[in-house]
């Protein structure tokens, strides 16, 4: 019999901020002890996260507080991924490592098109400030922990307004929250101030896809959490979590990535594009979030040479990564299908070398270790510095790995 399906919805009369999800899901349930850990360990050092209770109008719930150092620090993807992976096989599990991982990227993505750079040029201001880090990481721990399978949001409202940024003043709702609700559902509200945030814009798009009503389920808990503004028309300033099991067979629909095992495969064969146009394209597409982008040559009719160019990625970026198969080659069309995959289970870890530490990543099948790898960019960086050759470092770090295997 299979197991039913456990959902989050987020319910948004107030809009979304990220302390706001994260206050939801601990009042709902989630182990504020868990989160904190995994918190402290990202940010490498204790953040004061505290839940306590709070109240607007006749509603109640809970308010976050954190306990961070006044700092204007300036972090790229690189930065934050980082962080996030140092704390992997402590506090934080993989799982919630992938998921905060995938919603930072969708905020690097956006941010890189309105500010027309790559994703991995961007430099976050208030998405990469600690409590950013904290509300992201947090609702990532947070599904975690209470077993959470799917996640499906309401519409949002949208206001107007100016607020103010580390840019400068900008409009509300900012372009990068415009840019984070491609194809979600809004509404306009007359009020002013900004009540939908990128981070919860980010939560939204990443973690559920499209907005829509509560699918049917079975309730099991409910969580409220307040932000720190306050609605012009006296609404409550708050999101309410309701989780429960899904009625019937749902999941599909609902799934924003069917379960992140179903991806879709896009090509094109170009025989008039040249060599670096290739390349390029390759690089815009892993960029702009595909999980994976190759080339391989191929003759095509009348015996000329060309390139498939393919690329791996999620449903929900067909029509962003299709248009740069268009801007960045001279193909005219493109092709793509769905597919499944399997996927091992895959560990992040480190061993100690005489040469410094390389961090590892190894495959797991039921519980076995099917195989390790070292991470190239640091045995790389360990030949770049000692100006041994790149295939003595690697012949080393993998002897070391062959030998703790053998002690595990």
């Amino acid at each position: 019999m299979n197991r039913m399906k456990k959902i989050a919805y987020f319910d948004c009369p107030a809009g979304i901020a990220g302390d706001m999800a994260l206050a939801a899901m601990i009042d709902a349930g989630a182990d504020i002890d868990v989160i904190r850990a995994a918190v402290d360990a990202v940010c490498g050092h204790p953040c004061g996260l505290e839940a306590f209770p709070a109240r607007e109008s006749v509603i109640s719930g809970l308010r976050l507080r954190l306990d961070l150092p006044v700092a204007h620090s300036h972090r790229q993807l690189s930065d934050i991924m980082s962080m996030i992976e140092l704390a992997v096989g402590g506090a934080l599990s993989e799982h919630a490592a992938e998921t905060a991982g995938r919603i930072f990227h969708r905020l690097a993505v956006a941010e890189g098109r309105v500010h027309g750079c790559a994703p991995a040029d961007v430099h976050f201001h208030e998405v990469g400030a600690l409590d950013s880090i904290v509300d992201v990481v947090g609702v990532a721990v947070a599904l975690d922990n209470l077993g959470i399978d799917l996640v499906a949001a309401s519409p949002l409202p949208v206001t107007r307004g100016m607020v103010e940024t580390m840019h400068g003043p900008m409009a509300v709702p900012t372009p990068a929250t415009v840019e984070l609700l491609r194809g979600w559902e809004v509404y306009g509200v007359d009020a002013r101030g900004e009540f939908v945030t990128p981070t919860g814009a980010a939560l939204c798009s990443e973690l559920a896809g499209r907005a829509g009503p509560m699918p049917r389920m079975v309730v099991e808990r409910t969580g409220r959490g307040f932000g720190t503004k306050t609605w012009p028309d006296g609404r409550p300033n708050c999101v309410q979590v309701v989780i429960g099991e899904l009625i019937g067979d749902q999941g599909r629909e609902l799934d924003n990535d069917e379960d992140r095992n179903g991806v879709v495969e896009m090509s094109a064969n170009i025989d008039d594009s040249t060599p670096d146009m290739i390349a390029g394209l390759c690089a815009r597409l892993l960029d702009e979030g595909a999980i994976d982008a190759w080339n391989s040559p191929i003759m095509m009719k009348k015996g000329r040479p060309a390139w498939n160019v393919s690329a791996l990625m999620r449903r929900g970026d067909i029509e962003r990564l299709s248009r740069l198969f268009f801007i960045e080659s001279t193909t005219i069309g493109v092709r793509f299908f769905s597919c499944d995959r399997i996927e091992l289970e895959r560990r992040e870890g480190t061993v100690e070398t005489t040469l410094g530490t390389v961090r590892t990543k190894t495959a797991v099948l039921d519980g076995s270790i099917m195989n390790v790898k070292a991470e190239y960019q640091d045995v790389k960086a360990i030949a770049d510095r000692t100006g041994i050759p790149f295939k003595e470092v690697a012949r080393m770090v993998d002897a070391v790995i062959e030998g703790e295997d053998r002690r595990m």
